[in-house]
């Protein structure tokens, strides 16, 4: 009996038919229907049967699948340790980051993994999360730290962190840096920049729709693919801006820009960590980026939570 065989099996069962489980074995439906006669001469026993529908399972076929699946579970974390350690051996690691994310956090990161991961070199890439998104799923990265968007199956996405979104503005003489909310309908009245390095439109479309309940109009200005430039033209005083706390904290600390939540609605964004189902789950890693994201939140004026696991 061959590990191929039992993985061949149980894809048959979970997509109920051998044209669809050949589909997405990427192998033909005649070297499947071998694999599965082959394993069945072997136990000497039937373990599906066709018919118009698709497969259904004998009873001994049941008992198969059952026991299967608890056996290519332990295949699978045990070929994950030994990513792990091929990993830490060769010293390198990958890791994606969206344009925001990396703002927030790229600096961190790279100084924490210096200081506790010493034996193995990080290579940043900055992309979309779309990109980030097909990157992993093509192995070209070890992780990814994303924002929203769409997911193949074969990715797993874990809650890293959920942040609310800011007006941020020139300082107002004697105000504090971190003023009270504002409803989002006074947002009409104020000429806004939005920051998109990647043109992916993500926060500009968040905004609009927002809007569209609202029965409101925004007076976007201008889209521009630089976050300083942004943030350049708000400490001048010619527009305002909306982002994420984390990406102009060291303004606000040093004086140049004022930030005040946005509520009814309050616009969020969630950040994500990215890996494969069959990549390394290199756990050191893990716990480095998780660490680095409690970190950048722990100052922060009450925007940002983590997911409870992670507490």
């Amino acid at each position: 009996m061959e590990f191929r065989q039992l993985r061949s099996f149980c894809k048959i069962v979970e997509h109920g038919s051998f044209t669809r489980a050949s589909e997405a074995l990427r192998i033909t439906q005649p070297a499947l229907g071998l694999q599965i006669r082959n394993l069945e001469e072997e136990l000497r026993v039937p373990l599906l049967v066709r018919h118009s529908r698709g497969v259904e399972l004998t009873p001994e076929g049941k008992i198969l699948f059952e026991r299967s699946q608890v056996i290519l579970s332990n295949v699978d974390q045990a070929v994950r340790a030994v990513g792990d350690c091929r990993t830490l051996e060769k010293g390198e690691v990958r890791l994606g980051l969206a344009p925001s994310m990396a703002a927030m956090m790229a600096i961190s990161l790279a100084r924490k993994a210096s200081e506790k991961l010493r034996h193995m070199r990080f290579e940043f890439l900055e992309a979309p999360t779309p990109i980030l998104a097909d990157w992993v799923s093509a192995k070209r990265v070890d992780f990814a730290i994303a924002c929203e968007g769409p997911l193949d199956s074969n990715i797993i996405r874990e809650e890293l962190l959920h942040e609310w979104l800011y007006l941020v503005q020139k300082p107002v003489p004697g105000q504090p840096m971190i003023g009270p909310p504002i409803p989002f309908r006074e947002l009409s009245t104020i000429p806004l920049a939005i920051a998109d390095p990647m043109l992916t439109k993500l926060l500009y479309r968040k905004l609009v729709a927002a809007a569209e309940i609202e029965g409101i109009s925004l007076d976007i200005q201008n889209v521009l693919p630089s976050t300083d430039l942004v943030k350049t033209l708000v400490e001048e005083g010619h527009v305002a801006t909306v982002m994420a706390y984390a990406n102009v904290r060291r303004e606000c600390q040093q004086g140049t820009l004022r930030v005040r939540k946005i509520a009814g609605p309050t616009l969020t964004r969630n950040a994500y960590l990215l890996s494969h189902r069959e990549g390394s789950s290199n756990k050191a890693v893990r716990e480095l980026i998780r660490d680095v994201v409690a970190e950048e939140i722990r100052d922060m004026p009450e925007c940002a939570t983590l997911p409870e696991a992670a507490m």
